[in-house]
């Protein structure tokens, strides 16, 4: 049975535990690597200081020799960067196993930075507190010229509460708050500052830093609830969207953000390894074409209207004779023998004899590729094996392949040629 066959071909049970072993491995290094890249990110944002910050604790510091502050922050800048040369140091690996000890150790050295940096933040409260609270009893004229009118009882209440307000913000406000949330904490920020009368203040208060309190406070319970697998399940869907070239989908830490990032994960999981297996497969067809002696000679890929791939590879059979490779997309294979030709023509009669000699010739050959793929974990499930009679005799048209090694024409040349029914 060797005229035109079509076979799908699917790996055996031992072959898919292999790859599946393998697959594992690559998993857990590029879950872990994305991770640590999320983790190196964060730490990057941990040293970060808005520069009003630093101006303040600089002004405190010449005021009162308070060294409190930057000696703390010199100490997180230090502890920070010595983690993320750790990260650096294993960037790369392909040992999961170290990869996953670096990641455990650079997730509780950042917890404990976190900590550090919430120190920081207390601290730079109590300075801007401070600060306000000299300017508003006149302790340095120099630094409050601007603020001279500020003496009524109702811009004392003003600063008060304004200063209350800042102090409020600052409790909610957290490196750990996602970026949506953190610009809108800073637009808070620049906004109290031009405010100046005690109703505006008040007003602000309940419609504007209440409810952005609220969210705050919500995300921190989302966080302690789910951040953890959320990191996970992040650092998983973009290291699968990496190895595919795609962009993730932003998907923020909200309700049902977790189970988005399973069906995501899970969707693209699938399509890495029907894509895994099928290379696989084709390689094995193609290593095996090559041992029986078969020389590929050119290839080409076709798009159908109805949307399905077609690759095709042509291997020599005999002098002017090839068997033509196609794959389709929908995990089917056709393997077809057939004279080639740089145009598209009928066999003659003659020329359609001697094919199908060619295709009995084919069948033994058959039989042994596909014990061949069995030896490297592949089997065969046969949908169409089509007999060698001269109907199924063909001629190839190859001018729309690209040829490997010699050209279509040179190929052709010594074949046979029959004329066309029309010459």
């Amino acid at each position: 049975m060797s005229g035109p066959k079509t076979s799908r071909y699917k790996l055996t049970p031992a072959q898919r535990r292999m790859l599946i072993a393998q697959r594992e491995r690559q998993r857990r290094c590029g879950e872990a690597s994305a991770f640590l890249a999320s983790i190196r990110a964060k730490l990057c944002r941990l040293k970060q200081f808005p520069a009003d910050e630093l101006e303040r604790a600089e002004i405190l510091m010449q005021r009162t020799g308070e060294h409190v502050y930057s000696e703390k922050r010199d100490e997180l800048c230090q502890r920070v960067q010595e983690v993320i040369e750790k990260i650096d140091e294993v960037k790369g690996s392909e040992d999961p196993a170290l990869l996953e000890r670096t990641l455990e150790q650079a997730k509780q050295e950042y917890e404990r930075l976190l900590n550090l940096r919430g120190e920081l933040d207390g601290i730079s409260c109590e300075i801007a507190a401070q600060l306000r609270r000299d300017v508003n009893g006149g302790i340095d004229k120099a630094f409050s010229a601007d603020l001279s009118g500020l003496g009524s009882e109702e811009e004392r209440r003003s600063a008060e509460l304004r200063e209350a307000i800042f102090a409020r913000v600052e409790r909610f406000s957290s490196p750990e708050l996602s970026e949506p949330l953190k610009l809108d904490v800073m637009e808070v920020r620049e906004r109290l500052v031009k405010l100046n009368s005690a109703d505006e203040l008040s007003n602000f208060s309940a419609l504007t830093v209440a409810p952005l309190e609220k969210r705050c406070r919500e995300y921190e319970q989302l966080r302690r609830e789910h951040g953890v697998e959320f990191d996970r399940l992040t650092a998983r869907y973009h290291a699968l969207c990496g190895e595919l070239g795609r962009n993730p989908e932003a998907v923020t830490l909200e309700r049902g953000a977790v189970q988005r990032l399973e069906t995501l994960s899970a969707e693209l999981e699938a399509e890495i390894q029907h894509a895994e297996e099928q290379a696989y497969i084709n390689r094995c067809i193609d290593e095996v074409m090559e041992e029986m002696g078969y020389r590929l000679i050119g290839n080409r890929s076709v798009v159908k209207r109805s949307g399905t791939r077609l690759r095709s590879e042509l291997y020599s059979f005999s002098e002017g004779t090839a068997v033509n490779v196609t794959y389709s997309s929908g995990g089917s294979i056709t393997m077809e023998l057939g004279a080639a030709d740089v145009r598209s023509r009928l066999p003659g009669e003659d020329e359609a004899k001697r094919l199908t000699e060619d295709m009995r010739s084919f069948c033994g050959s058959f039989k042994e590729f596909g014990r061949r793929l069995l030896e490297k974990g592949v089997e065969a499930e046969h949908l169409s094996l089509l007999p060698p009679e001269p109907e199924y005799a063909q001629v190839i048209d190859i001018s729309g392949y690209e040829m490997t090694g010699e050209s279509a024409r040179d190929f052709t040349a010594a074949a046979p040629k029959e004329m066309s029914a029309d010459e």
